[in-house]
């Protein structure tokens, strides 16, 4: 996991203010990484259950 303490953006656009392109930048990037994130997780949860598949009784207690 990445943990960001201290970010500093510029940007120099002209017509457009500098808040309306930031925010337009991170809600897209921040899309991607939730997007990515999910499916990370959705990846480690099939694994464990797959990694489980053994361990599981006829009922679904662990033996």
């Amino acid at each position: 996991m990445v943990t960001i303490h201290n970010l500093e953006v510029r940007f120099d656009i002209e017509g457009e203010g500098d808040e309306a392109v930031f925010g337009r930048l991170f809600q897209k990037y921040m899309r991607i990484w939730r997007r990515s994130e999910s499916e990370q997780q959705q990846r480690s949860r099939m694994a464990e259950r797959d990694r489980s598949l053994g361990d599981r009784g006829s009922d679904g207690d662990s033996q």
